[in-house]
């Protein structure tokens, strides 16, 4: 039976897939259906990277896309290595149950037990800290923390001590970067190590050699070099550089995908750490799956694991781009059911500058606060968000897709604000961008 897919992907893409072959021949017919999808978002410069599937321990399945370095041509194997963002905060978190374990703290440890001086640490908890409920700065909104210079872990310690709380301990819950910071620096001190030095003799040398922390302006063997959609459609980029070791404890983690499966897997089946220990901090949700997700410039990171199924799937990319369904739409595939695209055509006839004045301005995002900016470049419509800036395509029906979201968005009258939604029909997603 021919899967519901076929025809539903957008006509005008061909598909170029770069990778490894099956490891597994069971369900062909859904595992063609998720090369095809990928491989969409592969040819619109919005994917590069790896997808694995597995059921239990084992990969059924396992393939690369793209290419890990395109100026020297490359390809992606599966055994490639990826920054994994804000998945790092599991490897942080496994590594406090170590020492729980180890009985060097406890989740009602207090931070003042290892950082004396730091201002209020006898009122916040280990256990806050992880849950980010401890009041404690996110580093990615603060002034000082320029991510293209290096700083020690102690001088963003420091930073952070004199930002002072955001809200009293346990009353509130805000993400924080800059607890898990925290987190790394209680770390070094229970285990008489630096951060580094304990993920490798915990993980990497444990049964996990792909995985590490990403000091200062290290070059990690294999690692996939980062990209974004560009101001050109279906063109790359370069993406930002930044001091990836700045994100120490809560981004900073990277390793290949069956390192990240194996990882994860340990982690919630008790086989990393004490069952105690593992019930604590990674007891399986009561509706039976997760979804967690990690990303930063030149880097996506998903893990889907539905435990009643024993089933995981692992995406990682070399690429900022953000398609919202990604990883749900890969399960849906997996299992066989339809996963429908807003389709869209191409608009190729040049755009006036009369057309493109009406619509470039400076924007806000009434949901997020994002401040945005739309500029016209070589008869381009441009995103512009911080140092990202990739191009808007026209399509026939007079909306504009951004493949950095894959979004389809909508001008209103005179250009005085814009709409996006994601491209999968049942998202109730939106959003609303208005003129500054």
């Amino acid at each position: 039976m021919t899967h519901p897919l076929r025809g539903r992907l957008v006509a005008f893409l061909s598909l170029a897939l770069v990778g490894l072959p099956v490891i597994c021949a069971a369900n062909d017919e859904n595992f063609r259906a998720i090369e095809a999808y990928v491989g969409h978002y592969q040819e619109m410069a919005a994917f590069d990277g790896v997808v694995l599937i597995a059921r239990g321990e084992k990969i059924l399945w396992q393939k690369a896309f793209g290419a890990s370095d395109y100026r020297h041509g490359l390809p992606m194997t599966t055994g490639a290595v990826f920054r994994i963002a804000s998945l790092s905060k599991q490897v942080t978190q496994a590594a406090i149950g170590r020492l729980i374990d180890q009985e060097k703290l406890s989740l009602d440890s207090t931070l003042a037990e290892f950082l004396p001086q730091f201002p209020h640490g006898s009122r916040m908890t280990v256990k806050q800290l992880l849950e980010h409920s401890a009041g404690i700065a996110h580093t990615n909104r603060l002034d000082w923390m320029d991510m293209r210079s290096a700083m020690t872990l102690d001088e963003i310690v420091a930073g952070l001590a004199e930002e002072g709380l955001l809200f009293q301990p346990g009353t509130d819950q805000r993400y924080s970067n800059g607890g898990y910071a925290i987190l790394a620096k209680i770390i070094e001190v229970a285990s008489g190590t630096s951060f580094d030095e304990f993920i490798t003799t915990e993980f990497t040398e444990n049964g996990y050699p792909s995985l590490g922390h990403e000091s200062a302006f290290a070059v990690v063997p294999g690692m996939a070099s980062r990209y974004a959609p560009g101001p050109k459609y279906g063109q790359r980029v370069d993406a930002e550089l930044y001091v990836t070791a700045n994100r120490i404890g809560g981004g900073s983690i990277y390793a290949n995908a069956g390192d990240v499966f194996r990882f994860f897997r340990a982690c919630y089946h008790g086989d990393l750490l004490s069952a105690d220990t593992s019930q604590e901090l990674f007891r399986p949700p009561d509706d039976g799956d997760t979804m967690i997700t990690g990303r930063s410039p030149g880097a996506l990171a998903q893990i889907y694991m539905d435990f009643a199924e024993d089933l995981t799937i692992v995406t990682l990319s070399s690429n900022s781009a953000w398609p919202g369904s990604f990883n749900p739409d890969i399960v849906s595939l997996y299992r066989g059911e339809d996963v429908s695209l807003t389709g869209f055509t191409l608009d190729t006839t040049p755009m006036s500058d009369i057309d493109a004045s009406a619509v470039v301005g400076d924007f806000i995002a009434q949901r997020f606060g994002w401040e945005i900016s739309i500029v016209q470049d070589d008869g381009q419509l441009v995103f512009v968000q911080d140092q990202l800036r990739t191009a808007f395509a026209r399509t026939t029906d007079g909306e504009f897709h951004l493949p950095i979201y894959d979004w389809l968005c909508r001008y209103g009258d005179y250009g005085m604000d814009f709409e996006c939604r994601q491209r999968n029909p049942d998202a109730e997603i939106r959003f609303r961008f208005t003129r500054r």
